[in-house]
């Protein structure tokens, strides 16, 4: 059973409804997935000497090919709004639902670090999971990076530049989604970002298209068409781009979704609702299928 009393729904609907998800309205959302049927372990210390924390969900029915989600959430990568892995219980639901384990992280944030701690975090955490999987039975040969907004663009730089994760554990990265990531975002239009990305001489190296590489793992890039946050053109490009080199990928631009509810769609009970979750499970399940290219 999936949810537990007709009320919680109406909780979700109103954070949906509501004009974007703050902190409280994710706690709304996740309430749901609260009852779902999956095992949490908190709080993992991946790394000691920064301190952060990472959560393991293990779905009770997992997937012959046990291919692991590992998601980063967005936030302007610290400078908008300090998000935390706790409001993001409800995609480990969506995912644990369909038999794949979700490793959800915090992450170090501007202010307080620059792009390089960001990125530290980020491939710690995947590092910790392939060290970590035997002990919580998951699956280290078969990541799937995933993230939303800055999220998208912190899994990004860690799929197409491999000098994040060195080649042992980069070999273990089989695919991304990217849900409304900023991946061609040059000139910057926010005065933090400057400050965040710098020196100027490293801009050029905040930029996912900028390592697009031949052999690099196949891309989902979602978008909605009502984004007002994060322009369509940085999909676009980072398409592109892919496609030049022949590279793996394939996208879907949801005529009724913002940047909010684009993330939004894969609560319950609107994962029926747009084909979000559908989409992104069905590329999931071409990576280790007889499908080349999953579109």
């Amino acid at each position: 059973m999936r949810y537990k009393c007709h009320q919680v729904f109406l909780l979700l609907g109103l954070c949906l409804l509501l004009t974007g998800c703050t902190s409280l309205q994710l706690g709304y959302v996740n309430l749901a997935a609260r009852f779902a049927d999956y095992q949490r372990i908190a709080d993992l210390v991946y790394d000691e000497h920064s301190q952060q924390h990472l959560d393991i969900y293990l779905t009770s029915q997992p997937k012959p090919n046990r291919a692991l989600i590992v998601f980063f959430y967005g936030g302007c990568w610290g400078a908008c709004q300090p998000l935390t892995k706790e409001y993001y219980r409800f995609l480990a639901e969506a995912f644990t639902s369909a038999g794949y384990p979700v490793v959800i992280s915090d992450y170090r944030l501007y202010p307080s670090v620059k792009f390089a701690d960001i990125m530290h975090d980020a491939a710690g955490t995947v590092k910790f999971a392939v060290n970590h999987a035997a002990q919580y039975g998951l699956n280290p040969q078969n990541i799937v990076l995933m993230g939303h907004s800055a999220g998208a663009h912190i899994a990004a730089m860690l799929t197409l530049n491999p000098a994040y994760l060195g080649p042992d554990y980069y070999a273990n990265i089989k695919g991304f989604v990217g849900l409304a990531g900023p991946y061609d975002f040059l000139p910057f239009t926010e005065a933090y970002q400057a400050d965040l990305f710098g020196p100027a001489s490293n801009y050029a190296n905040s930029q996912p298209v900028n390592f697009v590489h031949t052999g690099q793992p196949p891309l989902l890039l979602l978008h909605g068409l009502k984004d007002s946050v994060v322009k369509l053109k940085n999909l676009d490009s980072l398409k592109h781009h892919a496609l030049a080199i022949n590279g793996c990928v394939s996208s879907h631009i949801y005529s009724e979704l913002d940047h909010k509810t684009l993330i939004g769609a894969f609560a319950l009970p609107y994962q029926t609702s747009e084909p979000v979750l559908t989409d992104t499970l069905h590329f999931i399940e071409g990576l280790f299928s007889q499908t080349p290219c999953p579109a």
